[in-house]
């Protein structure tokens, strides 16, 4: 395995923040609540229950996710500009990548701000807004936000491929994590679908962290290094 040291890209560590972040929401949101909400199912009158009885929880879970959003966006930048060194004439790939990361990184944040509209009037609005925002919040943070990150993570581990400009591991891991997450728009239409939700949302957190290090340290191959 030949491997090309390049000048690392500190920026890339934008990644691993974006990871630590999110994982403290889910923490902090966890340790706060009195117990768990399955968003997607839970009748109105119990979100607004949830978000009363729980608004400090809310508010830490929301608060978190928008320094998450934020490092997601930064770190979209570093991985396009590495794309686009090893991409050559596929610019559909470059685009892909910066677009899906882009909507990934503004998908997270919007879920982040419908909770805060939630958790601010503490059950304030009406079941209906209420209704909706969880819809939203559902939706722009599991999802989509998920199939975005797919779209980010497969157009990125399809231009490594082809240019053999990072490890075989991270690239199989990449592929499979888009997969799953592209595929997980099913549960769109199919409710058992919802388990690729997490799933693709795990590996796509662990290829992040891979990623990050291996453009930081400059560790990533030179286009068409052999494996």
């Amino acid at each position: 395995m030949t491997v090309s040291r390049r000048q690392g890209d500190p920026w890339a560590l934008s990644g691993v923040l974006f990871v630590a972040f999110f994982i403290a929401s889910l923490v902090l949101g966890g340790m706060l609540a009195s117990g768990p909400l399955h968003l997607s199912v839970a009748h109105p009158a119990e979100v607004v229950n949830y978000f009363t009885v729980n608004q400090t929880a809310a508010l830490a879970w929301s608060l978190c996710l928008v320094p998450s959003a934020v490092s997601l966006f930064v770190f979209v930048a570093p991985v396009a500009t590495f794309v686009r060194r090893i991409a050559d004439e596929r610019r559909a790939l470059v685009w892909l990548t910066s677009a899906g990361g882009a909507l990934a990184a503004v998908l997270l944040l919007a879920s982040a701000l419908f909770g805060l509209m939630l958790a601010l009037p503490a059950g304030a609005v009406g079941l209906d807004l209420v209704d909706t925002f969880r819809d939203l919040i559902f939706l722009s943070g599991g999802t989509l936000h998920v199939a975005s990150l797919g779209l980010f993570i497969g157009a990125t581990s399809i231009a490594a491929a082809r240019a053999n400009a990072l490890p075989r591991w991270i690239l199989w891991l990449g592929i499979v994590a888009s997969v799953l997450a592209i595929l997980s728009l099913a549960s769109l239409i199919l409710y058992p679908a919802s388990i690729l939700i997490p799933l693709g949302r795990l590996l796509s957190l662990v290829w992040i962290i891979a990623t990050s290090f291996v453009l930081a340290l400059g560790k990533q191959r030179k286009s068409g290094a052999r494996v």
